[in-house]
């Protein structure tokens, strides 16, 4: 099966390097692509220079807009499986090749690269995991079975399981996008992985971001869902 992993990336000059050479070493069959969110620092041109294939936005769309547009040219190039994996060298791209198995073996239709089954422990910022305490319960309630972590940067998924997501509006590919994934009958697996602490770059979640974030989310998840709904009336 075709997979191509696709990496958002914003100002990651400080680690792109080793996290693509870590996936080179790791999945050496899978296609890469770095979608580069108008980076600033020269992250456009170390990846130039390693000879991996990018597509350098010409304004900053955000998260969520950076993977749409990936998405969108997985599909178009035919791709049989898609995988998320975030820059920022958190997530350990060693693991990719353990979600492809995953869903290539078994029935899952996108698996999670999750820091919170089989007991794990994840101490991230006391805030931040507040947060995604409250949307791994909000996804339980909207969709009768809970997804523990909401916000992990690591999925992989089959390419019908891609199609939902290049149309809507999606924050950022996390609860939102899970949120439909269930009401349109998807299956979701979580697999358990272990992350490293950030050492370099600048996170998307501020303290500003932290009040902001749960609104939009839940805004957001509410429209999902009920494009879902649509959706499956139509069928």
């Amino acid at each position: 099966m075709r997979v191509l992993v696709l990496l958002p990336a914003y100002n990651e000059a400080a680690t792109i390097e080793r996290v693509l050479e870590d996936l080179r070493r790791a999945a050496p069959s899978f296609d890469r692509l770095v979608i580069d969110d108008a980076s600033t620092d020269g992250t456009a041109a170390i990846v130039q220079n390693l000879g991996e294939s990018q597509l350098r936005l010409p304004c900053q769309l955000g998260y969520g807009g950076a993977l749409q547009t990936g998405v969108r040219y997985a599909i178009d190039a035919g791709y049989d499986i898609v995988v998320f994996l975030d820059a920022d060298g958190q997530h350990r791209p060693e693991d990719v090749p353990r979600l492809v198995s995953r869903l290539e073996e078994g029935e899952a239709d996108v698996v999670i690269g999750s820091r919170y089954v089989s007991g794990q422990v994840y101490q991230g910022p006391f805030g931040r995991r507040m947060g995604q305490r409250v949307l791994s319960v909000l996804s339980g309630l909207m969709t009768g079975r809970r997804i523990y972590d909401t916000t992990s940067g690591l999925k992989a998924m089959r390419a019908k399981a891609s199609h939902t997501l290049t149309a809507g509006t999606f924050h950022d590919f996390h609860v939102e996008a899970l949120v439909k994934w269930k009401l349109l009958g998807f299956s979701i697996e979580e697999v358990p992985v272990s992350v490293r602490k950030r050492e370099h770059g600048k996170s998307m979640h501020s303290w500003k971001s932290a009040m902001v974030y749960p609104l939009k989310t839940l805004l957001l998840t509410l429209v999902a869902a009920t494009d879902a709904w649509i959706e499956r009336d139509r069928t």
